[in-house]
């Protein structure tokens, strides 16, 4: 299958039908869904997105701006759209899949039946943080560290941490500039998901998804800062498996 570096898939379901794709946040790879898998219905397949620079990609060349991702990525969707699938994305990984599914609908291929978007602000909200891939390497490796979403042992090894920051840097560069712009409303459903100790998303721009869709929306509060999925892993997983049964008869 042409475009296969960009999908981890941890255990192929040939009898599946229905696909979930998953799309990483900054600094992470496909490796954070493993596991996923097992606790969905068996009908649904796990697809994770490997963007280059991470992982098992680590010596290809890297992205920084979002524009670059999505044409390929429209490719690998496109030629795995043999059953209905959705999509999931955290913080950047959600910017993506909303860019994405945009693509899919402007070029008449088919889309997701639904979108769950988490742990990012609605795309035509401006950033209210600093641009991290324009900082000095001192002061991005101390923001890093208010995420909360590097494990200490790694934040420990300080010249590791200086290893990775091109990496972080890319990913960071990848949503800050990035350039909404105004297009049609999605016709499939958005969820948007939330920590309520975020403090980058705020309720109200979880809200603020509701403008690009046509169809369903709501959003949800987890407790938890930016990295709520993990704390909060399994009552998401069981939201994406309930997404599946509400989806429209295709």
């Amino acid at each position: 299958m042409k475009h296969t570096r960009w999908i981890t898939v941890s255990a192929r379901r040939p009898r599946a039908t229905v696909r979930l794709f998953c799309f990483p946040y900054a600094g992470s790879g496909a490796s954070i869904f493993r596991g996923w898998q097992d606790h969905l219905p068996d009908d649904i397949e796990v697809v994770g997105v490997q963007l280059p620079g991470r992982e098992n990609r680590f010596t290809e060349p890297r992205f920084n701006r979002l524009v670059d991702v999505i044409a390929p990525l429209h490719d690998l969707v496109v030629g795995m759209a043999d059953i209905p699938f959705y999509f999931f994305g955290h913080s950047i990984g959600a910017l993506i899949a909303f860019e994405l599914t945009r693509a899919l609908q402007r070029y008449g291929s088919t889309q997701p039946f639904h979108l769950v978007v988490s742990g990012m602000r609605a795309p035509q909200i401006l950033s209210r943080s600093e641009a991290h891939h324009l900082m000095d390497d001192d002061t991005l490796l101390e923001k890093i560290k208010d995420y909360n979403g590097t494990p200490k042992v790694l934040l420990q090894d300080v010249e590791l941490m200086r290893f990775f920051l091109p990496q972080l840097r890319d990913y960071f560069a990848i949503s800050e500039t990035y350039e909404y712009m105004a297009g049609a409303p999605l016709n499939c459903p958005i969820t948007a998901l939330g920590g309520d100790d975020d403090p980058n998303v705020a309720e109200s721009d979880l809200a603020a998804w509701q403008t690009h869709t046509c169809g369903e929306f709501r959003h949800l509060l987890f407790k938890g800062d930016h990295f709520f999925i993990h704390p909060n892993k399994q009552a998401i997983l069981e939201l994406l498996g309930r997404t599946v049964i509400r989806r429209p008869l295709i």
